[in-house]
């Protein structure tokens, strides 16, 4: 008997999700799953985990976030949690301890970033250090030494059981449907139907594509094979390899869903990645033409950074995304790394 589908996000869960009835903006709802995921990729990659592994996690908390609101439950908890749980599902184990361990060294790191970038701020020093997003994380962690808090100490106690909890809020809110079709094996093997497997860097690029698709909603919003065929329409247009006319018909696709999917990856490259790369608008990639020239205007390198570091203390207690909705202030000391 084969499995049933995954679930997928309603109308009204998408435009109305429950962090946006309790007051948290748009924009700030789809920064802070953002920094979710990426620090659920950060994790798994220093734990040597599966993509596979670090995906399904990223997918689970998406669908988490669209029945529970970030007034409650803390983004990098539940992103912990997350890749605590994918790593039974996808039989993948690892010792707590070892997570826990990690995650405040990550923790410690970010809070070392976000010290550097207040110092700097008064300073052009920061508009003149690489971007984060480019690869400079060794020129901002420059001077960062980690000492992991003494074997006994009560905070490992502390954390171990707020992840627990969190674990179980997952599976309690998702109804413990936890069934996650990822997209890379509908995207191999639509790439073998199109030919495209004999053409160099193809199917590595598709597989890029799909692994920063996974920092957005479009999981829980389309079907696999809606986001495999996506993936290959922007690989396609951004090498300018011709494809026969209407092929996503054949893979059960619809146009306009996978250009929404291609809007959505476009406002991730633009707003988390550097703008300097960036090799298409969304209007670019639907002409299939363009010299990857934005025509908006650009965020400034110093506003990016700022954001960056509000995201991230956000990020780290619920307690920050509720006091920013009501008083828009970030002031108290909550989390587990002093902010």
């Amino acid at each position: 008997m084969p499995h049933p589908p995954q679930p997928l996000a309603s109308a009204q869960q998408i435009y109305a999700s429950r962090s946006r009835k309790d007051g948290v903006p748009a924009d700030i709802e789809e920064d802070l799953r953002v920094v979710g995921c990426m620090l659920i990729q950060e994790v798994g990659i220093l734990l040597e985990l599966p993509q596979s592994t670090m995906a399904t996690a990223q997918v689970l908390l998406h669908r988490f976030f669209y029945v529970s609101s970030m007034l409650s439950f803390s983004i990098n908890d539940t992103s912990i949690a997350a890749l605590y749980l994918s790593t039974k599902l996808c039989e993948t184990p690892i010792r707590l301890k070892a997570l826990l361990g990690v995650y405040l060294a990550v923790l410690h790191r970010n809070q070392h970033i976000r010290k550097s970038i207040a110092a700097s701020s008064s300073s052009s020093s920061a508009l003149r250090r690489p971007p984060l997003s480019t690869g400079g994380m060794d020129e901002w962690t420059e001077g960062f030494v980690y000492q992991p808090p003494p074997a006994h100490a009560s905070v490992w106690w502390e954390i171990k059981e707020a992840i627990c909890v969190a674990e179980m809020q997952i599976l309690k809110r998702l109804g413990f449907n936890m069934q996650v079709d990822l997209a890379y094996s509908h995207m191999v093997n639509y790439c073998k139907i199109l030919d495209l497997v004999t053409i160099p860097g193809v199917v590595q690029h598709c597989w890029g594509i799909l692994n920063d698709a996974l920092q957005t909603p479009v999981y829980t919003h389309h079907p696999p094979p809606t986001i495999a065929c996506f993936s290959i329409l922007l690989a396609s247009r951004l090498r300018r390899i011709p494809l026969p006319d209407n092929w996503w018909i054949l893979f059960d696709a619809d146009y306009e869903d996978m250009m929404a999917c291609c809007g959505y990856l476009m406002w991730l490259w633009k707003r988390w990645g550097d703008p300097s790369s960036a090799p298409m608008s969304a209007t670019e990639v639907s002409a299939g033409e363009g010299e990857g020239k934005e025509t908006d205007a650009e965020e400034s390198e110093e506003s990016r950074l700022a954001r960056w570091s509000v995201m991230w203390k956000m990020a780290s207690s619920r307690h920050y995304v509720r006091s920013f909705v009501i008083d828009q202030s970030l002031e108290g000391d909550y989390g587990w790394v002093s902010v």
